[in-house]
């Protein structure tokens, strides 16, 4: 099941969007073909909230970088900054969990609450806020450099990898980081 997932999800947000700007990309140009390219995860977010009835985590940030894109389009926008617009989206919200370290909960804290159905302990949500969302804007930085060292669709291939990579790691981490302070 878990295979399947994955292999889906790299179908969809790597395969997918890199087979459509570069059979768009000669017709209609590059910032034509990276807002084409969105397409593929943008029908999965959308048929993922008609299939469920309801728009979960994944759906939200897939359709909310779609939204971005859009608007920046519409605004003149850059290739590179339409590139960057699923990271936009993620280091937002890594800086919005980091900062929320500082408060008397972390937004963590009621995530985890409504998860457990109990009190989380404040320490180690503190220390995931500060990790996990710092580790969404190091993602950011990743890729920003990414955009800027490579061409748009080596970017295309590359940048999920990295992307999921990463937060599979982030998530790895916190799994173990959990199950250790729990014990």
């Amino acid at each position: 099941m878990v295979r399947r997932e994955v292999a889906k999800l790299l179908l969809i947000d790597a395969v997918a969007p890199y087979a459509v700007y570069e059979l768009a990309q000669p017709y209609t140009g590059e910032l034509a073909a990276l807002a084409l390219s969105a397409l593929p995860p943008a029908v999965e977010g959308v048929w993922s909230v008609i299939r469920k009835r309801k728009l979960d985590l994944i759906a939200a940030l897939v359709l909310s970088g779609i939204a971005i894109s859009l608007v920046l389009i519409a605004l003149g926008g850059s290739q590179r900054v339409l590139l960057l617009r699923d990271s936009l989206v993620t280091s937002i919200v890594g800086l919005a969990v980091a900062i929320s370290a500082a408060f008397p909960k972390p937004i963590l804290y009621y995530l985890f609450r409504q998860i457990q159905g109990g009190e989380p302990a404040l320490r180690p949500m503190r220390v995931l806020s500060v990790v996990l969302g710092l580790g969404l804007v190091i993602e950011m930085a990743i890729r920003t450099y990414m955009v800027y060292a490579m061409e748009t669709s080596h970017f295309l291939l590359v940048s999920p990898f990295v992307q999921y990579g990463l937060t599979g790691l982030l998530v790895l981490w916190a799994v173990i980081y959990m199950r250790r302070t729990s014990q």
